[in-house]
């Protein structure tokens, strides 16, 4: 059972719509003591940095995502989800992250529209357990800011300069994309992701 963080800064429906198309159980859970710590947590994220980060603190589920990435428990991020498991931003320098990825989240540029709303070509870097070596294929992006090029980093893309598009680091994976949104290669990326994080398809998509 994959649990969706629900705190109010991510829109949900659109990846419970991709999960329930690819076979996957999932939740809602609105406080930390509603998820079960054996499953899979999902941190959505659309919007501002420090925001996200305020109401995840609010609710309970920081101090909960703090403990649960030092174990190194399957965790998922997606757009400000990924970034929030960095180090920190420069959307919002006061609020920290939590520091799985290496490096800091830049904003994007120079020479091009922000915020990037559209279509970049992702490539794999390295190899990585999650993945197959699949071509470079073509995700969909909504944002101002990006983690740079780091240890962490699998699949990287371009928007004014090269960035972070998908991070590993032990059993925590981060997508800057919407995977959901991305067409066959994004949720091909999701599904390989949630497989290799534990979780196993209820029925056949």
């Amino acid at each position: 059972m994959i649990t969706l963080l629900d705190y109010g800064a991510g829109n949900l429906a659109s990846l419970e719509g991709a999960l329930g198309k690819l076979g996957y159980a999932f939740q809602r859970a609105e406080r930390p003591d509603l998820a079960s710590p054996e499953s899979l947590w999902v941190l959505p994220g659309d919007g501002h940095f420090g925001a996200a980060q305020r109401s995840l603190a609010a609710s309970g589920w920081w101090a909960a995502l703090g403990s649960r990435v030092a174990l190194d428990l399957p965790t998922l991020g997606i757009c400000v989800g990924l970034q929030l498991l960095a180090e920190g931003s420069e959307e919002a320098p006061e609020a920290p992250g939590l520091g799985v990825f290496p490096g800091r989240v830049r904003r994007l540029g120079p020479g091009v529209k922000v915020p990037h709303m559209g279509w970049s070509m992702a490539a794999q870097t390295r190899p990585h357990p999650a993945f197959q070596r699949d071509a470079p294929g073509w995700l969909y992006f909504v944002h101002s800011f990006a983690l740079d090029l780091a240890s962490s980093t699998v699949f990287s893309a371009e928007h004014g300069r090269a960035f972070t598009a998908v991070a590993a680091q032990g059993r925590v994976l981060g997508f800057q994309p919407h995977p959901e949104k991305s067409g066959a290669f994004g949720r091909n990326l999701l599904d390989q992701s949630l497989r290799w994080l534990g979780e196993t398809p209820e029925v056949t998509a």
